[in-house]
C-alpha cells in the first residue's frame, strides 16, 4: 500500500500560483527594457545622438560626393520616419544603393529637423569602428569587427 501525499496548505497553493506570475512579469519587463532604439523613437524624443538598430526602404539615392561613403534617404518599415543614411566605406567594400531596396543597420543616429542622420559603421565609445549594414542579403561591417553582435 502506498502512502498518500500530504494535502497542500493555502500557502503552498499561493506559492504555486505566484511563481509563474512573477516569472512571466520578469520576462515581459526584461524584454521591454532590452528593446533596441529605433530611428522613429530617437527622432520623436529628439535625442541629439544615439545608437539605433532599425531598417527601411531606400526612397532616394544621393550622388556620391566622397570616395569613402555612400548616402541615401530611407523611410522606416513602419513609415513613421524618413532620414538620411550614410555608409562609411571601409577597405574595398562598396555598396550600390537602389531605390526601393531594404537596408537594415546598426549605427549612430544624429538628430536634425529633417528626420536625422544615421552613420554606419561609426567610431564607438571605445574608439573602434562599430556598426553594420545589411543590404541585398550581405552584411557589411567595419574591418576587424566581424565578431560584432547582430
Amino acid at each position: 500500500m502506498s502512502k498518500r501525499p500530504p494535502e497542500l496548505t493555502w500557502q503552498d497553493k499561493a506559492i504555486l500560483v505566484a511563481i509563474p506570475i512573477v516569472v512571466f512579469t520578469i520576462f515581459i519587463l526584461a524584454n521591454y527594457f532590452s528593446q533596441d532604439l529605433t530611428v522613429a523613437a530617437a527622432f520623436e524624443q529628439k535625442l541629439p545622438e544615439a545608437e539605433v538598430r532599425d531598417g527601411g526602404n531606400i526612397v532616394q539615392v544621393y550622388p556620391q560626393v566622397a570616395t569613402d561613403s555612400v548616402s541615401c534617404r530611407i523611410k522606416t518599415r513602419d513609415n513613421l520616419a524618413e532620414f538620411d543614411f550614410t555608409y562609411n566605406i571601409t577597405g574595398s567594400e562598396t555598396i550600390r544603393f537602389d531605390v526601393g531596396r531594404l537596408v537594415q543597420f546598426y549605427g549612430q543616429y544624429i538628430y536634425d529637423h529633417r528626420g536625422g542622420h544615421v552613420y554606419a559603421p561609426y567610431k564607438g565609445k571605445s574608439g573602434r569602428m562599430t556598426g553594420w549594414a545589411i543590404y541585398e542579403n550581405q552584411r557589411y561591417t567595419a574591418k576587424g569587427d566581424e565578431d560584432n553582435q547582430l
